[in-house]
């Protein structure tokens, strides 16, 4: 089961396995994030920041089996600042929070697979943070509630020293996967909720891969009582979130189901509806640990493969109220380029494709931010 738990994960983060020790428990008085324990931010120089100095290139595979290498385009200055949040890329069994901050590879890859193509659209402030260890998930929830509670001590800390010092006037998105959607959760609540001169700054939250939900037939009223779940293509400071499956894969939400009277948020990354859709462009990071897993990439040597409208999804509501975003290929015959979604190897449990949340919509939730950063850049003008 380690192992098993170990190599999903690893598929799910595109992060390398190297460099691991058991995290000795971390101390109130060791966390809260100090100046200086970033990953990205815009005021770093260029070779100390993991998101800008990153390699983003990507191989588009097409279904005659042609390629193209595509490049990928900074914004040269982006007129709004993304706050991401890493998921859990601690992965040991042992439960805690994790303490070596010095060893950056695993926090830095995954960054790179889930983040570092935001700043097409925005500057990326990425802080380190004491996270809880993958096996603190296995506890009893008061023991994960307090573990998730000190990681959060290093978010707030961080983010407020955004705040400080970020310009006041540009807008903020807020960006988190898995345990890092939960820390946007927490930010969302601390900072924006009674905020009203926060909330009018924030362009979009995202959530994705997290516990998310509002009060049944409602877009508020649930994880946020002030932050309404968007529901226009042109709407902003709402909430964008989905879990996503396979199609045709049995559901069973177990300890992500919403509490009564609610019900989990799926916000279609395209549509922001119900209605099927396919997903414009999907990112895969070409890591030698995923190379034997996926089809096609033998002779890859860009770090990221692209296929182009070759998921389509749809949000789904199934009993008592949760819901998820259900992806399936609609390519024809025996085109599974690069990433067999039935293939049981990039499932973890009941959680479906949550290891793809982020890679399978990736081009969409870059494009919602960009359209929202114009649309915001066209009002103030």
């Amino acid at each position: 089961m380690r192992l098993r738990l170990r190599l999903v994960v690893a598929l799910s983060l595109a992060a390398c396995a190297q460099g691991e020790s058991t995290p000795p428990a971390v101390t109130p008085s060791s966390a809260g994030n100090p100046t200086g324990r970033w990953l990205c931010r815009p005021d770093l120089p260029l070779a100390d920041d993991a998101c800008r100095s990153a390699d983003l290139t990507a191989t588009e595979l097409h279904a005659d089996g042609s390629r193209t290498i595509v490049a990928h385009h900074a914004a040269d200055r982006p007129r709004v600042d993304c706050f991401y949040v890493y998921p859990t890329v601690d992965l040991e069994l042992v439960p805690g929070n994790h303490q070596d901050l010095t060893d950056t590879r695993r926090m830095s890859a995954t960054t790179v697979a889930q983040a570092a193509r935001f700043t097409e659209a925005c500057a990326l402030w990425v802080p380190l943070y004491h996270q809880v260890t993958l096996g603190t998930y296995l506890q009893p929830r008061s023991v994960l509630d307090r573990g998730l509670a000190l990681a959060f001590t290093d978010i707030e800390r961080a983010f407020a020293e955004y705040l400080a010092h970020a310009d006041r006037s540009r807008k903020i998105v807020l960006i988190g996967h898995s345990q890092g959607a939960e820390m946007v959760n927490r930010l969302l609540r601390r900072f924006f909720d009674d905020d009203a001169s926060l909330r009018a700054r924030l362009l979009l939250a995202m959530p994705i891969g997290g516990d998310v939900d509002a009060l049944a037939g409602s877009a508020r009223g649930g994880t946020a009582k002030n932050i309404p779940v968007c529901t226009r293509p042109d709407e902003i400071g709402c909430i964008v979130a989905y879990r996503s499956y396979a199609a045709g894969e049995r559901v069973e939400p177990d300890r992500w189901a919403p509490p009564p009277g609610h019900e989990t948020v799926c916000v279609h990354p395209v549509t922001l509806s119900t209605e099927p859709h396919s997903l414009s462009r999907t990112y895969f990071a070409v890591w030698p640990e995923l190379r034997r897993f996926m089809h096609g990439v033998d002779d890859v040597t860009t770090p990221f493969v692209l296929v182009r409208d070759f998921y389509a999804a749809r949000c789904v509501r199934g009993p008592g109220g949760y819901a998820w975003l259900e992806v399936s290929p609609v390519a024809a015959g025996n085109d599974t380029r690069p990433v067999d979604l039935h293939d049981r190897r990039f499932r973890i449990g009941n959680l479906g494709l949550h290891i793809l949340d982020m890679q399978l919509a990736q081009g969409d939730l870059v494009d919602m931010v960009a359209r929202r950063v114009a649309q915001d850049t066209e009002s103030r003008q």
